[in-house]
């Protein structure tokens, strides 16, 4: 049980070191046995023992004075002192500064035999021991950090601010250089670097193929992957080692829902002198995954809720209240920076008499296709709003009236060979559309700009619809 352990004996009695050395030959100790002090101070620097045998008598040192001596030298190595008669007073005092055990000279060689077994037993559970209070201490340090992510991570609801967050605890916790977080982009089945720690600023928005590469794996089959060593585990037979990491060991585990995987966490770099990720260092990182999914979920949330309170719940595109208060904005930005900004009003020719003879299903899906054509003939910066029934405005930031009434009847023209099937007699209908646009000026205000294009909107009306007029 206690074979290979180095053993120490400090006597200047030779005759009785080498007894002590035969009499425990047979142990499969590793014996060394010196006459002076100073000399076992030396040993003691280069190399540790497991237990020194010392005299309390020495010709250079007390053996009180060198046990404390090696005790700061090798805190956990235990002592058994040897006295004579006359001494047991001092062995009495070598135990109260931590000596094991005494024996008095002449002793016997089995009792000692005992004694050191013991000794050896006491000090395989100190270490033992003071092991499992470190790894409590590091334990409660790493629950400190998940507590303090708990308590703050209900505070962030922005992707980017979270993602870096959770990367920033991520490499605390696992003691690591670097750590990322990709979110999962389900229309272009793709993950996307989101944040990160330790990489360059660059690495956000790359790209990767779900499936693909580690994290693309991971994503795909939404387990963990620990990894101590890339270079003999049979999962890593599709990898090629990437040159800019440190160390051969990661971790990647997936941030998953009961039904599908919403990102992955990455972690690389191990720290610590092993440089290896471990089972606990998982554990830790997938208490931080639980949470970190429920704040994901939670900010989407908040923004479906929010786009809710801006959207036109039947054709998806702005409500009339966004639009009033975009295009309060964008009057703003055009008088600060002098910037030109115009606004279409548009109206579905006919569509009351329609919808009275279809009914409002029918009218309906009228609206989301004219929306959908309105969408597709404009540019990115553009608003498009639902202005109220079959009324639909377009705030063009950056553009004079002639470039909104060629945009205009871009839309016109597109809404007017649209074929759309009537569900009711199957036939294929075509609707049009009037529009009136108006460019703001200087001194003018939003209810101005609004009336101007609903002069010209009904200017267009009035000379025979499916027409786009400028005011």
């Amino acid at each position: 049980m206690f074979k290979n352990e180095r053993i120490l004996i400090v006597d200047d009695d030779k005759i009785l070191a080498e007894h002590l050395k035969a009499g425990l030959a047979q142990e499969d100790y590793e014996i060394v046995a010196v006459s002076k002090g100073s000399i076992a101070i030396e040993l003691a620097k280069k190399s540790v023992f497991s237990l020194a045998i010392l005299d309390l008598v020495l010709p250079d040192i007390q053996g009180i004075e060198l046990m404390q001596a090696l005790n700061k030298l090798s805190p956990h190595t235990n002592f058994i002192v040897l006295t004579g008669y006359a001494t047991i007073s001092s062995a009495i005092e070598a135990l109260k500064v931590g000596a094991y055990d005494y024996l008095i000279k002449p002793f016997d060689m089995e009792h000692l035999k005992l004694v050191i077994r013991r000794g050896l037993e006491k000090k395989r559970l100190t270490v033992k021991n003071i092991e499992l209070i470190e790894q409590l201490e590091k334990e409660k340090i790493k629950l400190g950090i998940i507590m303090d992510a708990y308590n703050r991570i209900s505070e962030i609801f922005q992707l980017d601010e979270l993602a870096d967050f959770v990367s920033d605890k991520s490499v605390l916790i696992a003691e690591a250089e670097r750590a990322s977080l990709m979110m999962v982009d389900e229309g272009a089945g793709e993950l996307v670097m989101q944040g990160s720690r330790g990489l360059e600023k660059e690495t956000k928005g790359l790209r990767m193929k779900i499936g693909q590469l580690v994290a693309g794996w991971v994503a795909q089959e939404g387990k963990a992957m620990l990894v101590r060593d890339i270079e003999t585990d049979p999962r890593m037979k599709f990898q090629l080692r990437n040159p800019q990491y440190k160390t051969k060991s990661f971790i990647s585990l997936p941030l998953k829902t009961d039904h599908h995987v919403l990102g992955v966490i990455n972690v690389t770099d191990k720290l610590a002198k092993m440089e290896v990720f471990t089972d606990d260092d998982l554990k830790y990182l997938s208490l931080l995954a639980h949470q970190t999914v429920t704040q994901i979920e939670n900010i989407r949330l908040c923004e479906k809720l929010s786009s809710l309170a801006i959207t036109d719940a039947l054709t998806g595109i702005f409500n009339h209240r966004y639009f009033q208060e975009e295009l309060n904005i964008e009057i703003l930005r055009a008088q600060r920076y002098k910037h030109s900004l115009s606004l279409i009003i548009f109206d579905i020719d006919g569509f009351k008499t329609y919808n009275d003879r279809y009914g409002h299903l029918e009218g309906d899906r009228v609206l989301k296709h004219v929306a959908g054509e309105i969408r597709k003939s404009v540019r990115q910066v553009d608003i498009i709003c639902r202005y109220g029934g079959d009324e639909f405005v377009v705030i063009l930031p950056s553009t004079h009236a002639k470039g909104a009434k060629f945009v205009a009847e871009k839309v016109r023209n597109s809404v007017a060979t649209l074929d759309l099937l009537n569900v009711e007699n199957h036939q294929v209908i075509r609707m049009t559309l009037s529009g009136g646009v108006a460019e703001f000026k200087e001194g003018m205000n939003k209810e101005d700009l609004i009336n101007l294009a609903d002069r010209a909107l009904y200017k267009a009306k009035s000379e025979g619809k499916n027409k786009i007029d400028i005011n």
